[in-house]
């Protein structure tokens, strides 16, 4: 199975968290400029940024497996996230600048906690704005490949769903995840995000549908999509 769009677009994401880190080095908040050289704020600042990042990364992509906060709109999840990362998170900012500028006692946790809770719920939600551009991208180049792919010959009303499944996947479909207004595709061979949404599905796949939506898909019902129009007479 395929990571999620948290963790597939680390790459991507790294270049904004570069550029987050050029701006504080040289603005010098929080005090910083102050009492760090320019060197010492570029190294702080990239330890505290990294670290907060890997940690809203991380649990973003923990909480898109827990069915109960999938259910609460997407900006409840970020913000959340964003304060429980923020507590560790301030043991790392106390640590990281004990280290490199001046020990600092551990009680002024109570307040340098409120900023970093501020600070990290801005970063969780603006990385999920930008996990949601992505799948959009992700939804929009599936739905023009769609549009342009010739329809496959299939058997019963499922021909609909699946012209919209890449090829590399095959068709022993396991399961269907929504994921916001999308739906992931799981197959033996991997998954995918695709623009449509669960009823849909459910209505193109027909009793099949129902049968995922309702605990999964009986591997013998899987291999009759393969099936050819011969071996179903």
């Amino acid at each position: 199975m395929r990571q999620t769009t948290f963790l597939r677009t680390l790459p991507y994401q790294l270049r904004w968290i570069a550029g987050i880190v050029v701006v504080f080095a040289v603005a010098g908040p929080f005090g910083s400029y102050a009492d760090m050289r320019l060197p010492t704020r570029v190294g702080y600042f990239g330890a505290v940024c990294i670290l907060f990042w890997l940690q809203v990364v991380g649990l973003n992509a923990l909480f898109r497996r827990i069915e109960i906060i999938n259910r609460r709109p997407p900006l409840v999840g970020r913000i959340l996230v964003g304060i429980l990362v923020s507590i560790p998170g301030t043991i790392e900012i106390i640590a990281l600048y004990s280290w490199m500028v001046r020990p600092i006692p551990l009680f002024v946790a109570w307040e340098i906690f409120p900023q970093a809770a501020f600070m990290t719920v801005i970063l969780s939600i603006v990385i999920g704005l930008f996990v949601d551009r992505y799948r959009h991208a992700e939804a929009d180049s599936e739905r023009a490949r769609v549009a342009t792919a010739s329809a496959p010959e299939t058997v019963g009303g499922a021909s609909d769903f699946f012209r919209r499944i890449p090829p590399a996947l095959g068709r022993d479909l396991l399961a269907l995840e929504m994921e916001d207004h999308y739906l992931r595709i799981h197959t033996t061979l991997g998954s995918d995000l695709i623009l449509l949404r669960l009823r849909d599905a459910i209505a193109e796949l027909g009793p099949a549908g129902r049968s995922i939506a309702h605990g999964g898909l009986p591997r013998a019902l899987s291999h009759r999509w393969n099936a050819t129009p011969a071996s179903l007479c």
